[in-house]
């Protein structure tokens, strides 16, 4: 079974093109697909970084409310990291580190909420 933490990020505009590039900078990337606001690859774990569309919007719009600090709603993308099989935590890691170095980054799963702890990768 896949497990899903989503990152909401305020990255003041970026396509997802440019968002995926400076997010994997400093990883090995397989498999890149491209799409309308979305980029995709295998990074260790499978990475998705989107931006721009009304996917995005209604995405961030729905969990608004369950956001008590605020931050979400000002959110303009998403990196959704897919977790299943071999996953290397190193990767995830390095992506949590890199997204929340760069933007204002809220994570959230399905299964804990806002209560994802991505500090102790």
């Amino acid at each position: 079974m896949a497990y899903e933490i989503h990152l909401y990020c305020r990255t003041g505009g970026l396509s997802a093109a440019a968002g995926f590039e400076v997010l994997t900078a400093a990883l090995p990337v397989e498999d890149r697909r491209d799409g309308e606001g979305w980029v995709s690859a295998e990074v260790g774990c499978q990475l998705e970084f989107s931006a721009g569309t009304p996917v995005v919007a209604a995405m961030i719009a729905e969990l608004v409310p369950s956001d008590e600090s605020g931050r979400v709603g000002a959110s303009d993308a998403i990196a959704t990291l897919t977790l299943s099989g071999e996953v290397e935590s190193s990767a995830v890691s390095a992506v949590w580190r890199t997204a929340k170095s760069l933007w204002d980054v809220v994570p959230y799963d399905d299964g804990s909420g806002f209560a994802v702890d991505l500090d102790e990768l």
